[in-house]
């Protein structure tokens, strides 16, 4: 829906917001609408009557003789064969049925259910090869001097400085640090400290400390581990807001998106697990936040959350928390094995509250 909807806009701006290229009002067209409108259309312009069915073939003609190129394999037949054909992409994109798509391409079945990285650098290049021959422009070239001169203007440009236009993108250009520890965090994650204690009470910017460095541009995943699903719809509700790729991990189709945040329970799962694993072999693993860790300390019947400590992949693992004191953050540095840690610590003072302790008996609670 991200790259249908500015193509739209582009044709027409006027049409309403909503994901289909074809459609009346909040609902796409049906198959008896595109037929009746594809056989009127293409005999007035092109005075053959064709249907949808002979689109079908028509496209896959025009996709066998000009997008793959006269040394793609074709097989019409249903019979598997064990080697791995690089054109099979071409058909999937056309829509198979179910039987075919099963019984000929089994193996990337899961491609078209759950969009992949994978999935979507395929069907980018068949992409760009059909709109090539169409004579457009998928995407924007850049001149390569050009392309260069930006790199190195990025590449002389302090951390500290992208950090800073990412904050006033995200806040208003009159947003400055809200303390010297906050950015002092925020340089920190970006920098890729770890293993890193961020402990901020309520309201002094800990979200920022992921948040901006997700916005660099050229970030990779900010993986975001939180106990609560509240928690969890709060950190989504920013990252739209503050346009940030996000998925919650379990209500959508998995893929690689800038901020992905999942349930602690379900982090620890072989399904995830593997998920983040190859996110990490990608190369596009930035780093796992560990969000309000006291959970994972007083939580003790949460059976999941007490297996975490054992679920590592390797990459720069940052723990925030508002209501961690130095002794619970002990404890749980002694159950993660965590040694030669970095923390960042805001103290939680409130003035305008008094404490006041009692120390009672055993035998004054009967």
């Amino acid at each position: 829906m991200r790259d249908v909807i500015p193509f739209r806009f582009l044709i027409n701006a006027e049409t309403p917001r909503h994901g289909f290229l074809f459609a009346d009002g909040e609902k796409p067209w049906s198959t008896d609408v595109i037929t009746e409108t594809l056989t009127t259309e293409s005999a007035a312009r092109i005075s053959f009557r064709l249907t949808w069915g002979d689109y079908r073939h028509v496209a896959k003609a025009i996709d066998r003789e000009f997008i793959r190129g006269p040394d793609a394999i074709f097989d019409d037949d249903d019979e598997e064969d064990e080697d791995e054909d690089p054109s099979e992409v071409h058909d999937l994109m056309q829509g198979h049925s179910n039987h075919v798509a099963e019984v000929k391409y089994g193996r990337l079945t899961d491609l078209t259910r759950n969009m992949s990285p994978e999935s979507m650098n395929l069907f980018r290049d068949v992409s760009d090869k059909w709109q090539k021959w169409l004579g457009l422009v998928s995407r924007q070239p850049m001149d390569d001097d050009e392309e260069m001169e930006m790199e190195e203007q990025e590449a002389e440009e302090p951390i500290e400085t992208q950090l800073v236009k990412a904050m006033h993108d995200l806040y208003g250009p009159s947003k400055n640090w809200r303390s010297l520890e906050q950015e002092k965090a925020v340089v920190a994650v970006a920098n890729g400290i770890s293993p890193l204690f961020i402990v901020f009470p309520t309201g002094f910017g800990k979200s920022s400390a992921f948040l901006l460095p997700a916005k660099l541009k050229n970030a990779g995943v900010t993986i975001v581990i939180t106990p609560l699903v509240a928690l969890g719809n709060n950190i989504v509700e920013t990252c739209q807001k503050a346009r940030i790729d996000c998925i919650f991990y379990g209500r959508s189709p998995a893929r690689m998106a800038k901020v992905v945040v999942v349930m602690g329970d379900t982090a620890v799962g072989k399904e995830f697990t593997q998920y983040a694993n190859e996110i990490k072999l990608m190369g596009k693993l930035d780093r796992i936040v560990w969000d309000e860790i006291h959970k994972w300390v007083t939580d003790t019947f949460r059976p999941k959350l007490m297996e975490s400590s054992d679920w590592s992949l390797g990459v720069q693992e940052v723990f925030l928390t508002a209501t961690s004191p130095p002794y619970l953050q002990k404890k749980f540095m002694q159950r993660w094995k965590i040694q030669n840690e970095t923390t960042i610590r805001i103290p939680n003072r409130k003035p305008k509250i008094r404490y006041t302790i009692k120390v009672f008996k055993d035998d004054e609670f009967e």
